[in-house]
């Protein structure tokens, strides 16, 4: 759509919402559209677990400490963007961004 400006999260989860063979892309984009550009850029999701959490991995424990206190506000963003309730929590480690 031509002028509005979505961030390529937005598409991508859009795209990819309902499709259960790309949950993780879906849930990863959803992440980064939750997090905003900025904090995005300093934590990556990593896992989703059997019990519905998200395995978030930040660049420093400063950013894990932004990301733990932005907890609630990340799941509500991710589960509405999804669709339905199915993330129930956070574990935030410190580590390298890369895989």
């Amino acid at each position: 759509m031509r002028g509005r400006g979505r961030p390529i999260a937005t598409v991508l989860g859009d795209a990819l919402r309902g499709r259960s063979e790309a949950r993780p892309a879906a849930i990863a984009a959803a992440f980064a559209e939750a997090c905003g550009w900025p904090l995005s850029r300093e934590v990556a999701l990593r896992a989703e677990t059997r019990d519905g959490r998200l395995i978030v991995v930040a660049r420093s424990r400063g950013w894990a400490d932004q990301v733990e206190a932005l907890a609630p506000m990340i799941l509500e963003r991710v589960n509405t963007r999804l669709g339905r309730t199915t993330l129930s929590g956070l574990d935030v480690r410190v580590g390298p961004l890369e895989k």
